[in-house]
């Protein structure tokens, strides 16, 4: 039996600094979910339409269409593969540094878009066979997703290079693990992660290793970092809180960082009020946001959001705030609509 979803979702958006206007823009999201049997397809995107062209070009976000995704895909009872852009997460934190390998980021676009529209996707093909306590996750990738940084820093032309990878999921005793290895453009990463699921938390722990086999013996180096997060699920709020900390291991040197991360959602009825922080006392980066949002009907919910930026030495905190002003105010109009045929 074939079935498609169609859903339209146009988005308007004002944002003002400190001192200047920072966006005035039109997004129109478009997705189609398709299926006919085991065989279906998916695609997923955005058009912009930005009305300050200065503030455009110093975010590197033309009026233009974007694809996020655009797979096919063929499921058979325990077994699918997908083939074209598509999101592998195989992490499930919400800040950098993470195993979230595969995924690049819109950092040229600051932290305007939700999270989702953040993300940039890899195209390739991925194949997952799955039993009722353990799965495996195959993956081949022709084209890397690509990441962007605001101006002044320059566009980097990565080489082109087939990377590969594969996870081993398993739940032993209530426990959820998994192990990961991937090789992405001649860097090696490797990662563990376990869960545990209470009834109203989930704890977390993630590790990961990455060795950069592209550079010199003379400035070869090696980073690692370990998370620990949790999911709490308070009546209608969702806290997640995480701690990360990581190094950076070279023939000289070694740095260490440690960054927090705390969000919170509280959505009961039509309300949604959402609230996060990141901050890495080591770079001296902060990064503060909140949101309430109402849901008119089930097709229209407005927003007012505020956000504030800080950083130190250059860094890219640093050059966000020098673009805001440190402080941010918003206004977002969102509909949404769906037509199954």
């Amino acid at each position: 039996m074939a079935r498609a979803d169609l859903v339209f979702a146009p988005r308007y958006e004002y944002i003002r600094g400190k001192e200047d206007e920072l966006a005035n823009r039109l997004i129109v999201k478009g997705k189609l979910n398709s299926n006919l049997g085991p065989f279906g397809v998916f695609v997923e995107g955005f058009g912009e339409f930005e009305a300050n062209e200065d503030q455009a070009f110093i975010r590197k976000s033309p009026s233009r269409g974007y694809l996020q995704e655009a797979y096919f895909e063929f499921k058979l009872d325990s077994f699918y593969v997908r083939v074209g852009r598509q999101a592998i997460r195989w992490s499930e934190m919400w800040s950098q540094p993470s195993l979230d390998v595969w995924s690049g980021r819109r950092w040229s676009r600051l932290f305007f878009d939700p999270f989702q529209d953040q993300l940039t996707h890899p195209t390739g093909a991925s194949f997952s066979y799955a039993r009722e306590s353990w799965s495996v996750d195959l993956v081949g990738i022709g084209e890397t997703a690509e990441t962007t940084y605001p101006v002044p820093v320059p566009d980097f032309k990565e080489d082109k290079n087939t990377s590969f990878g594969g996870r081993v999921k398993a739940d032993v005793w209530g426990f959820s693990l998994s192990a990961m290895t991937a090789q992405i453009l001649n860097v090696n990463h490797y990662g563990v992660t376990a869960n545990y699921a209470f009834e109203q938390a989930v704890p977390k722990f993630e590790y990961g290793y990455i060795d950069d086999t592209t550079l010199p013996d003379s400035v070869k180096s090696d980073r690692s970092f370990g998370t620990l997060g949790m999911d709490l699920f308070l009546g209608n709020w969702i806290v997640l809180p995480q701690v990360t900390y990581f190094q950076v291991n070279s023939l000289m040197k070694s740095e260490y960082q440690t960054s927090y991360y705390i969000s919170a959602q509280w959505n009961p009825n039509r309300h949604d009020v959402f609230m996060q922080v990141y901050q890495n006392v080591s770079t001296k980066d902060l990064f503060v946001n909140a949101s309430y949002g109402y849901n008119w009907t089930d097709y229209l919910t407005t927003s007012v959001f505020a956000q504030n930026y800080q950083g130190s030495d250059g860094g890219l905190y640093d050059m966000y705030e020098q673009i805001t002003g440190g402080y941010v105010v918003g206004l977002r109009l969102e509909m949404t609509g769906s037509l199954p045929f």
